[in-house]
């Protein structure tokens, strides 16, 4: 059987088809929403058998249909079955953690300062929940959704003065509002009753290039209501022209599945129909594990975005592995600044909202209450409500384009590093062992700790989990507890200063930059994150060694006995880059920015300026992935 990764690409319909498309999702939206809050009391009967299509499942509880066709009702039954089946797994983890809530979490107000939520209790109570889960022989792999769950029950409690008692009462209804629809309920595209497509492939040439590429077209047609309200099949669209990644992929092999429509609204309210072309994309061959020698550790940084270290498996005799490269280090200061600024001033816009907010329900509770005339200047103060609104909306748009865009950069990085170095297996922190923290006035450290934990981490093992998918790489998350706080050369605990220089060595720092190692036979030092990445490679190179020797998967602590400790070796620490013909960029300085975010994120290491140069360059990414 070949494995595939699904994967999904937005198609901006063509001008003609607009107006149509929007009407299928204005009319296919209040129906949707309608089945979830018929089913909405039901929501239990969605939390168990979930094989086959969802939209049967809403279909055997279903009293009323919406009348629009038999396929179109599929369809529509397949959107509101999957956010149902998505609720009712929040309801299970929901009801885990219920005897949890109490006002432990809750850090009482202290003069001018509110009551807020205690993070570091609910991480411990969250970890402990985990833990005893694992004990009884339970899943507890939704880790990140019971610490939003019970942060979200937090701020019910904030607003309310009591933690809910159901999954009911702190979670609205999911309605729709914006249309979205999925044609996974039709007969497929040649087929279907709901929408028909074709694509065509042809082999074409790159006049710049002059190499031979796949050229690709869809043509789509809907089955759609007209103004008054009648339904009938619309006319063939044009040849919509695919990216050159689609034709890619539909070269090697990719078979399109059931596309999703859906709107995107503008901050000026105009709105866009899109299709999600869904395809089923050939992955790589994964060799065994019997045959990896390497392994490829990165860590979450204070002082950088991520840092990465190879290390090789012993060779015969020996006990401890041998790091293979210099750490490589993500430098994204730049970038951390433009999002805290960002950051305050949504927070500084919020604040003028709800002012206006705040005098807009005064204003006409005086009148309901009182009989009070409703102010002149209201119609102004609802006027600014909304302009700080969209306002709000276009600075979480740059914000979250940001962090998609920098999880993309480091997942490239990582495997790219992993592709020079002949490594297939990727070991990074896992989530669950990272701490939320706010922003706080110390913006800098802070918010990136922040950023990392609440944003970026979830999006970059998204990313990178499936582009190690269609590569055949393997990327692991280990427990990295200690990782920052022992040394990776001995193995014995070590302490965290603000540099290595004597004066700063006086007084120990949680937080510090520089890792000293007290242990008078080693008396290593070098940056915590450099540490750290060492650490998480041991960790996976103790993985690597435990299922070459037994066949069995074993995750250990950094603390274990199977741990051991690495030597660093200076003659295979040259990065080995193939010959492509390109010219670094002059370097100037101790590190060089990366391709396309100059001054913003930038790459520092101890290899030679003009290798680091080569290893930024966009054309080198590109070739080494093309011939993974």
């Amino acid at each position: 059987m070949v494995k595939t990764q699904t994967l999904s690409f937005p198609i901006r319909l063509p001008d003609g088809m607009q107006a149509q498309a929007l009407r299928l999702l204005d009319a296919s939206r209040p129906a949707i929403n309608q089945i979830i809050t018929a089913l909405w009391p039901q929501l239990d009967v969605f939390a168990g058998e979930r094989a086959g299509p969802a939209w049967k499942q809403v279909e055997r509880h279903l009293l009323t249909r919406s009348g629009h066709g038999s396929r179109q009702e599929r369809c529509e039954m397949e959107q509101a079955g999957r956010i149902l089946r998505a609720q009712a797994s929040r309801k299970r983890v929901f009801e885990a953690i219920v005897p949890l809530l109490s006002e432990g979490l809750i850090i009482p107000a202290q003069g001018k300062r509110p009551a807020r939520k205690d993070h570091r209790q609910i991480n411990e109570q969250v970890s402990a929940l985990r833990a005893q889960l694992q004990d009884a022989g339970e899943d507890a792999e939704a880790f990140v959704a019971m610490t939003n769950l019970m942060e979200q029950a937090c701020n019910w409690y904030l607003q309310t003065g009591a933690f809910p008692s159901t999954y009911e009462a702190l979670q609205p209804v999911p309605i729709l509002s914006v249309g979205h629809l999925t044609f996974a309920g039709d007969d497929g595209m040649k087929a279907g009753q709901a929408y028909r497509a074709r694509i065509e492939l042809a082999p074409g040439c790159d006049l710049e290039s002059r190499q031979e590429r796949h050229l690709a077209s869809l043509s789509l047609r809907l089955r759609t209501p007209d103004d008054q309200g009648t339904w009938s099949w619309g006319a063939w669209s044009q040849a919509i022209a695919l990216p050159p990644t689609v034709c890619a992929s539909l070269a090697q092999g990719a078979l399109p599945q059931a596309p999703t429509l859906r709107e995107i609204q503008g901050d000026d309210g105009s709105r866009v129909a899109v299709l999600d072309l869904t395809l089923e994309v050939p992955a790589r061959y994964v060799s065994p594990l019997e045959q990896e020698t390497r392994v490829l550790g990165w860590d979450w940084g204070v002082r950088s975005l991520i840092t990465v270290s190879i290390l090789q498996r012993p060779e015969e005799g020996e006990e401890r592995s041998r790091q293979v490269s210099r750490p490589v280090f993500l430098e994204t200061g730049g970038i951390d600044g433009r999002q805290a600024r960002l950051r305050r001033e949504i927070d500084r816009l919020k604040a003028c909202r709800d002012h206006y907010g705040q005098l807009v329900k005064e204003a006409q509770a005086a009148q309901q209450e009182h009989g009070v005339p409703l102010p002149a200047h209201l119609a102004g103060w609802q006027r600014h409500v909304q302009e700080y609104e969209a306002r709000i909306n276009q600075c979480w748009k740059a914000y979250e384009r940001r962090n998609r865009e920098l999880a993309h950069l480091a997942s490239n990085l990582l495997i790219l590093l992993a592709l020079l170095y002949d490594c297939r297996l990727i070991c990074g922190e896992d989530l669950r062992t990272l701490k939320t923290q706010g922003r706080g006035r110390g913006v800098r450290g802070r918010f990136r700790n922040w950023r990392n934990n609440s944003t970026v981490r979830g999006e970059l093992w998204r990313v990178l989990k499936y582009k190690c998918h269609l590569l055949g790489i393997r990327a692991r998350q280990v427990e990295a507890r200690g990782t920052t706080h022992t040394c990776p050369r001995c193995g014995q605990p070590a302490k965290t200063y603000a540099s290595a220089a004597p004066e700063d060595r006086k007084k120990a720092i949680s937080w510090g930059a520089m890792l000293c190692c007290s242990n008078a036979e080693c008396l290593w030092n070098g940056a915590r994150d450099y540490a750290a990445s060492l650490n998480i490679a041991r960790l996976g190179m103790a993985f690597l060694l435990t299922y070459q020797q037994t066949r069995r998967y074993e995750s250990y602590r950094v603390t274990s006995s199977e741990v051991n400790s690495c030597l660093y070796s200076g003659q295979e620490a040259t990065l080995l880059l193939p010959s492509q013909g390109i010219t670094p960029r002059p370097p100037e300085g101790k590190q060089v920015s990366y391709a396309g975010w100059s001054y913003t994120i930038a790459l520092r290491t101890s290899q030679p300026r003009e290798v680091l140069a080569i290893l930024s360059t966009s054309q080198l990414r590109k070739d080494v992935l093309s011939s993974a």
